[in-house]
């Protein structure tokens, strides 16, 4: 596919990069849709189907694109997409449910905060401890092997503490389902073909996406971590802004920051323990990391620290989410300087 894409103009290959996107997101999304549908029908119960399909579901598009990019051989695209989609959830999209509307913070929403916070700072203390700082980090393979151990784990405890969180997620769709069950037949062989249609289409979308970014940093001569890490991030987090707006607008922010704060604990364990776990030599992390990606990340952290502890606010607010729009914007002018 590289070799064809590389003889188009400029122009028209940034055009297939936005199709790609817009192909990666709405594919996942079906995806998902028809998998909760067929385990419906299939009479798994609510609660599997949540645990599973919807859980790993939110994080479909970066699964997919660093996935496709660390086979294609830049694993450097995958890991820049990872790290990147966290800072955007936790800036860009937190930022925007925080102006829309009150995000409350729960004993929950605090434990998880907690968790991911941990995990980030075993990300970069491992990369530090294993590479040759302050030239590179290194993540071991092993280390990607036991985020992957880890998923099931976090499904299980996210499932445990907040059900109807995930549960409610399916209610619409199971609603549409109803009666399915008593024509199983013709509707199974349907639904198996949309989802068979979908999953080609995640394939593909992903397959095109890191191609066309590739060769487009290329030519502009923007680092592959640059490009993964603002465009494609935002790219693959549009389903969380989606949600986010959505879940805001119906004045339910603590959904909101759950599933942000969800879909970053995945990013770790479940995007990065997969392209981690491909590479047979270890995660390589270029200096670069060190010096912007992972400062902003903490310093993120560090901030939303204040609003998730603090025993006046318990929320956090419209001036917050002003506050992480504007780091999130001078991040990206950061990157391209």
């Amino acid at each position: 596919m590289n070799t064809y894409i590389e003889t188009l103009p400029t122009l028209v290959i940034i055009v297939l990069f936005i199709l790609s996107l817009i192909l990666l997101s709405q594919a996942a999304d079906k995806l998902i849709e028809e998998a909760v549908s067929l385990s419906l029908i299939l009479g798994l119960s609510k609660m599997v189907v949540g645990a599973t399909i919807l859980s790993v579901g939110t994080t479909l598009p970066e699964v997919a694109s660093s996935v496709a990019a660390t086979l294609n051989g830049n694993a450097q695209l995958g890991l820049g997409n990872a790290v990147g989609s966290v800072i955007t959830n936790t800036s860009l999209v937190l930022g925007i449910g925080a102006v829309g509307g009150l995000l409350p913070i729960r004993e929950e929403t605090k434990k998880a905060f907690v968790i991911l916070s941990v995990t980030a700072l075993l990300f970069i203390g491992t990369s530090i401890g294993f590479g040759d700082f302050p030239n590179e980090g290194l993540l071991p393979r092993s280390f990607g092997v036991l985020f992957l151990v880890a998923v099931p784990f976090y499904i299980w405890y996210t499932v445990k503490k907040k059900p109807e969180a995930i549960l409610g997620d399916i209610e619409e769709v199971e609603e549409e389902t109803g009666d399915q069950e008593k024509r199983q037949a013709p509707d199974l062989a349907k639904r198996i073909s949309l989802l068979l249609l979908s999953s080609l289409g995640v394939t593909l979308g992903a397959t095109l996406l890191v191609s066309t970014a590739e060769i487009t940093a290329g030519r502009l001569g923007v680092p592959d971590s640059v490009i993964s890490s603002t465009i494609v991030a935002f790219g693959t987090s549009v389903p969380e802004i989606s949600t986010t707006l959505v879940a805001t607008r119906y004045g339910h922010g603590e959904l909101a920051i759950g599933n942000v704060l969800g879909a970053n604990m995945m990013n770790f364990i479940l995007v990065m323990g997969a392209t981690i776990t491909l590479m047979t030599t270890g995660q390589v992390v270029p200096a670069i990391y060190y010096q912007l990606q992972f400062p902003f990340l903490l310093l993120l952290f560090a901030l939303l620290s204040y609003p998730m502890f603090s025993k006046k606010l318990n929320s956090v607010k419209t001036r917050h989410g002003i506050l992480l729009l504007t780091i999130y914007a001078a991040y990206l002018f950061t990157n391209f300087i």
